[in-house]
């Protein structure tokens, strides 16, 4: 199986790990390394995109609530 395969099945850790090699190689990387990163690139890039809008909203966050003033006696 090609890495390219196993991209959906990565976490997003492994995907970010992979995401940053890429990044790397494309780079420093020897010329098949370019290559290969290169053509890598855009589809982790389209896999996390697709995790982010499947992802389910943040709910907004809730203003801290004022204390209640004391009632004089």
């Amino acid at each position: 199986m090609s890495i390219d395969e196993r991209i959906p099945g990565l976490s997003d850790k492994e995907l970010a790990t992979l995401r940053a090699n890429a990044e790397r190689l494309a780079v420093s990387g020897t010329v098949q390394q370019r290559t290969e990163a290169e053509r890598l690139l855009p589809l982790v890039d389209a896999e996390l995109l697709e995790r982010k809008a499947r992802a389910p909203a943040k709910a907004p966050k809730k203003a801290a609530a004022k204390p209640k003033a004391k009632k004089a006696p």
